[in-house]
């Protein structure tokens, strides 16, 4: 599981299931050295120097290539990715059925207040409380997984990237964040086709404005709107997740998505 942008913490909030890489340019050796005291507490570590930017290029070539060496030592083929298609199935008997009826089928909360729905069958008072259950059920060696269906933007990034931190030092996980639909397709098939070891925490919240998506080119008719489309999207990766036997709890934030992320995170400190 690829974590990225995760600033660095102190040791004592590492489990021993991390491989910490650190990519830097010539003569800027500082960046390395910042993972030294890691080292010393005996995490392993990858440096890996650049020339100068274009190295990039190259660079990606090569974890294309270590990615095929590695899935060959796995005994999995990594050019297909047939988890991703069954979310996709999945998603598709959700518009099928939106598109039929005129609406989906309405799901009970576990939980509602403050603002946040909970969905899933840990017992709870709070949503926070929720939260921290559903983790704390976790086997060793678990990562977690935010699933973010919700608009992409500076605030929500670092009310998104604040809870992930907070996850990693109260619970020593390793926390990825993901924007829906499309980390679908860069981490989905890990998600529900690896050894069983991601807990996945979904996000959603109420669309203030919405798009029709015409039914054909050139014409006005519509049957959904892009905010249908994502929904069904979510639910198909859910259900997708839940019959590949993963554990899978959603958080509802409603019209306030940065004061539900706040929510949750400030009960972790």
């Amino acid at each position: 599981m690829p974590i990225v942008i995760e600033p660095l913490g102190n040791v004592d909030v590492y489990g021993d299931d991390r491989l910490f890489i650190c990519i830097y340019l010539e003569g800027d050796d500082e960046e390395c050295g910042k993972l030294f005291s890691l080292e010393r507490a005996e995490h392993p570590i990858v440096c890996v120097k650049l020339r100068d930017p274009y190295d990039l290029g190259g660079l990606c070539f090569l974890w294309e290539m270590a990615t095929a060496v590695a899935c060959h030592r796995l005994g999995i083929n990594p050019f297909d990715q047939p988890d991703v298609e069954k979310a996709k199935v999945l998603a598709r008997k959700a518009l099928a059925l939106y598109t039929e009826k005129g609406e989906v089928p309405v799901e009970v909360p576990s939980l509602s207040t403050r603002g946040i729905s909970v969905y899933g069958s840990v017992q709870a008072r709070e949503p926070a409380e929720a939260l921290k259950k559903f983790i704390e059920q976790a086997k060793t060696g678990a990562y977690v997984a935010l699933q973010a269906y919700l608009q992409p933007t500076a605030e929500t990034d670092a009310a998104l990237y604040a809870l992930c931190t907070g996850l990693r030092n109260r619970f020593r996980r390793a926390v990825s964040v993901g924007y829906g639909p499309r980390f679908l397709h860069s981490t989905g098939q890990l998600h529900k086709g690896d050894a069983g070891r991601g807990i996945f925490i979904q996000f959603t919240a109420d669309d203030p404005w919405d798009t029709p998506i015409p039914d054909e080119m050139g014409l006005s008719d519509s049957s959904i709107t892009f905010g249908v489309l994502k929904n069904a999207q979510a639910a198909g990766d859910r259900q997708a997740l839940v019959n590949a036997g993963r554990q899978v709890i959603r958080f509802h934030l409603g019209s306030d998505i940065i004061g539900g992320l706040k929510i949750l995170t400030e009960a972790l400190e």
